[in-house]
């Protein structure tokens, strides 16, 4: 039986291409399936299994406890689709569209493989860190990687 993977991607085409590069390249071996949020679904054709989960931004401080609330229902969210969907791996591309799902994971104890795609470790890669097997990222010189988990970095050329 084919392990299910859910690679889960912010909605910026940043996020979104290694994703789908990601889902191409597990799809023969793997049950692949791709959550995001509204805005990644521009990127998404018809032949994705999507699951979408609308996380809020956390930069509106009016709005915070709304946010938290929201973070907090949609984790519940992922935990049943994560559970429902018997998901073994978690790719995630980071933004903060991967809270719910990754806090999820981790409470389900489901692998978390991390991407950064950019040069700069994002705030929601960092916090997954300390859960993730492995941080998956383009070059060494990966600015604010903290030394502790440097050997979870692994390089990889460029998904797109």
């Amino acid at each position: 039986m084919k392990k299910k993977v859910l690679i889960s991607t912010g909605g910026s085409g940043g996020h979104v291409l290694p994703a789908i590069t990601i889902y191409n390249h597990l799809k023969n071996t793997h049950e692949t399936l791709i959550s995001t949020d509204i805005r990644g679904l521009a990127y998404l054709d018809k032949n994705y299994k999507v699951f979408i989960i609308n996380t809020p931004k956390l930069n509106n401080y009016f709005l915070l406890p709304y946010s938290f609330l929201k973070i907090f229902f949609l984790t519940i969210k992922s935990f049943f689709l994560l559970k429902k969907n018997k998901i073994s791996i978690l790719i995630s591309t980071g933004g903060y569209m991967s809270l719910p799902i990754c806090l999820a994971a981790k409470i389900l104890g489901i692998k978390i493989f991390l991407i950064e795609p950019n040069m700069v470790l994002g705030r929601a890669n960092k916090f997954f860190l300390y859960f993730a097997k492995r941080l998956l990222c383009y070059s060494k010189e990966l600015i604010n990687l903290p030394k502790k988990f440097e050997h979870k970095q692994t390089i990889v050329m460029p998904l797109i």
